[in-house]
């Protein structure tokens, strides 16, 4: 078992508590950074590089997978709180409603001030594509719901379940993945970078 998947593991119960409040409310975010947006790295100096030593890279290896999971707990955690808000079609509002993109980049806004494009086909195109046994909490999952290889979105929480809106008449849930619908529609999931 990998670091970040034992701190998964480990924080599932804290998931689980979370799921269980109450809904907290709407908070107002600063203002949003767009991913598309997000710099490029600066050109590399001309100057000579000292050598790192292995064991730095570890640890900076390790802290990196340490933030960008506590990331997608914040992401997930954030999501929870907003269970049971009802589906409505074209929906960005827990005040009205939400559909599956509305929410998903709703939580992105609200929790990271990351700006996803509207649409689960341009939400798909960023970030990097991760398999299903490297899904990590915060991380988009897709399927095929309607005949379009990208008809709906939610949000990894753990073990196979996801967040989502799943469509109207229904609200915010969670489901599980392995389940007789979902199983056989997921098309894959990607990883938003959360800098």
């Amino acid at each position: 078992m990998s670091f970040p998947q034992m701190i998964c593991s480990a924080l599932a119960g804290v998931i689980m508590t979370a799921l269980s409040l109450a809904w907290a409310g709407p908070v107002d975010a600063p203002a949003t950074q767009t991913v598309s947006d997000t710099p490029l790295d600066a050109p590399a100096s001309n100057k000579a590089q000292s050598p790192v030593a292995p064991e730095a890279v570890i640890t900076a290896s390790s802290e990196t997978q340490t933030e960008s999971l506590s990331q997608g707990m914040s992401i997930v955690s954030e999501a929870s709180k907003y269970m049971g808000i009802p589906y409505r079609w074209g929906g960005t509002s827990p005040l009205t409603g939400f559909d599956c993109s509305g929410f998903v980049q709703f939580i992105f806004r609200h929790t990271l001030n990351i700006k996803l494009p509207r649409m689960p086909v341009d939400m798909s195109r960023l970030g990097s594509r991760v398999s299903r046994e490297e899904l990590a909490p915060g991380d988009l999952v897709f399927f095929n719901t309607r005949g379009g290889k990208f008809t709906h979105v939610g949000i990894y929480v753990n073990d196979a379940q996801f967040i989502h809106a799943p469509m109207p008449g229904t609200r915010v849930t969670m489901s599980r993945m392995d389940s007789t619908y979902y199983r056989h529609r997921f098309t894959y999931a990607v990883r938003i970078p959360f800098e």
